[in-house]
């Protein structure tokens, strides 16, 4: 009978000491600093209409990416995309756009398959690596000779910073906004890291004294064995002098 509930007993401290070990790992996870996450890229849609571009003048972040899409249904119809980057009146430069002529719609054969390799319905420019923030003006050439300016503004991304790398030609930026200097917050961190030390400190002692208890479990004094010993002569002691007047009374 010992034995069991010696395995008993050892059982149950050992899971005592799993509790514990789990509460300390949830407060270090707890404590872990939240990193900054940088802007997600995103895709945003220009429609390409019979007479506008819609929207005509969207802000986007660098690495989100522009993505033109026709939908002039108009017979023998086909529009051009067009960013000529270095003026020169052509857009076969390098950091050019052209699309080539977009259709409202790409033939297909029974299969699904696109039948003339050529045909396109959409064009698409990502904002990042070649083209990085800036202002766009671009056009929409259309084949019937009537054009549509279009402006595309894309803003640097306020969680990453490259100063090594200049702008390409043709980009025009505001030179106001990027000389303001950002406001200074130090002051406000250090107090909430302080505070969040603080609570964090008191968490874990908080924490530490549970687990104590968990692990001695009830019923165990704090006591060390020399401690009770030492209580134990202390009483002996007591007795033994009370002893000594008993037999001085007698005498």
């Amino acid at each position: 009978m010992g034995g069991a509930q010696q395995i008993v007993a050892n059982h149950c401290s050992q899971n005592r000491l799993a509790l514990f070990t789990t509460l300390l790992l949830l407060l270090a996870v707890s404590l872990l600093p939240v990193s900054t996450v940088a802007h997600d890229a995103g895709t945003f849609t220009v429609i390409v209409k019979e007479n506008s571009l819609t929207p005509n003048n969207p802000q986007l972040v660098v690495n989100d990416s522009a993505w033109w899409y026709n939908v002039d249904s108009r017979e023998n119809i086909t529009h051009r995309i067009v960013w000529d980057s270095d003026g020169d009146g052509l857009y076969n430069g390098t950091n050019d756009w052209d699309s080539g002529n977009l259709s409202s719609e790409c033939e297909k054969d029974e299969f699904g398959n696109q039948t003339d390799s050529e045909c396109k319905v959409t064009f698409e420019i990502p904002f990042n690596g070649t083209w990085g923030a800036g202002t766009y003006n671009y056009q929409d050439i259309i084949s019937n000779g009537t054009v549509h300016n279009g402006t595309i503004t894309v803003m640097s991304d306020s969680h990453t910073s490259d100063g090594t790398s200049p702008p390409s030609t043709g980009y025009e930026f505001n030179n106001d906004d990027d000389n303001q200097e950002p406001e200074s917050s130090d002051g406000g961190n250090d107090s909430q890291n302080w505070l969040l030390l603080v609570a964090g400190a008191s968490g874990f002692i908080s924490l530490l004294l549970i687990g104590l208890l968990i692990v001695m479990g009830p019923g165990k004094s704090i006591l060390t064995p020399d401690d009770e010993g030492q209580g134990d002569n202390d009483l002996s002691e007591i007795k033994t002098d009370s002893d000594i007047d008993d037999i001085a009374e007698e005498e």
